[in-house]
This record gives structure tokens, C-alpha cells and sequence, in this order.
């Protein structure tokens, strides 16, 4: 059984934060899924478009960027279904599919977020720090009126204190990474 990540510290943030090559804060404005079956797996591919408000870290200038996360998953739907779409067997299969959600960010339109990303090579696409990954911290954290959050684990006493509010958390992650105002 994986054991779930330790709250986020200082040192983890600053570690997130030297990694990634642009921080960026925005507000989701389009969300798209795609996905592609072959069966038993079902790889979904998730676009997003973040409009900028505040690029902390990396390329200055831009109204946008987009997110791209893809992850597989079993598909219960088609458990018996071959690539050409014809089953298998006559029975019905049910599956039960327990474990983590996937290692991506929760998007929805009009959500405010801070992100930490990296390039995703030979497209203009961008990827967050963790993502894909059950073992690392996701680049993602929801900014909301009651401060800075991740859906994904929970921050040390430290980093939670800062996340209380957008202006706190932005300014500790400037002071962790050195940037200048």
C-alpha cells in the first residue's frame, strides 16, 4: 500500500520552485478531455488554458499558457471490448477499481490557481512539477477566498500559515525562490 506524502515544507516548496521553469498565477478558462481506449486501459489526455494575471518565474509576456496532464486508468466500461469495438464475450464484465486518483490537477472554469511548471519538449505546452506521479508534490494549488489550497496533500505548519491568503503564500514562495518583485 503507498503510503501518502508528508505535508509540504519549506525545503519541498523550494525544492518545487528551483525546478520548475515558470510559476505562474491565473484563472482556468478552458478545460477539454480527450481520450483514447485500448482496452483494458483508457489514456485521458487533459488540455487546459490558463489566462495570466502574474508570471512569478519564466517567460514574461504571455495572455496564456496551456496545461497539458495525461493519465491511464482502467476502463470498467469496456473491460471485454477489443480496439475494433466488438466484444469479447456475450458476459458482462463489472470492475471495481480501487486506489489513488490520478496524479493531476482539478480543473475547473473560472478557478483562480498558482502553478509550478515545467515544458513539455517540442510543443508550446506545459506540464505541472508532480504530475503523473503518486510519489511527488503536484504544482498545482487552488487559490481561493480563504487562502491558498492543494486538493492533492496537506501542508506542514509553516507553509499552511503562509496559505492562509493569496498575497502571503505569493509573497513566501518569492522569498523562497529569491525573485525579485
Amino acid at each position: 500500500m503507498r503510503q501518502p506524502l508528508e505535508p509540504l515544507n519549506g525545503k519541498k516548496l523550494h525544492v518545487m520552485i528551483t525546478d520548475a521553469e515558470v510559476i505562474a498565477i491565473g484563472t482556468v478558462t478552458k478545460v477539454t478531455f480527450s481520450r483514447t481506449l485500448q482496452p483494458p486501459l483508457e489514456t485521458v489526455v487533459i488540455h487546459v488554458i490558463l489566462t495570466l494575471e502574474r508570471v512569478l518565474k519564466g517567460t514574461q509576456g504571455l495572455d496564456t499558457i496551456e496545461i497539458e496532464e495525461t493519465y491511464n486508468k482502467f476502463s470498467a466500461d469496456d473491460v471485454e471490448k477489443v480496439p475494433e469495438g466488438t466484444h469479447v464475450s456475450e458476459k458482462g464484465v463489472t470492475a471495481q477499481i480501487a486506489g489513488p486518483a490520478p496524479p493531476v490537477g482539478r480543473y475547473r472554469d473560472g478557478t483562480r490557481i498558482l502553478v509550478l511548471l515545467k515544458a513539455i519538449r517540442g510543443s508550446k505546452q506545459y506540464r505541472p512539477l508532480g504530475s503523473g506521479s503518486h510519489d511527488a508534490y503536484l504544482g498545482v494549488f487552488e487559490i481561493t477566498s480563504e487562502g491558498v489550497k492543494s486538493d492533492r496533500y496537506r501542508f506542514d505548519e509553516i507553509v499552511s500559515g503562509h496559505a492562509k491568503s493569496e498575497a502571503d503564500f505569493v509573497n513566501f514562495v518569492i522569498s523562497i525562490a529569491g525573485i525579485e518583485k
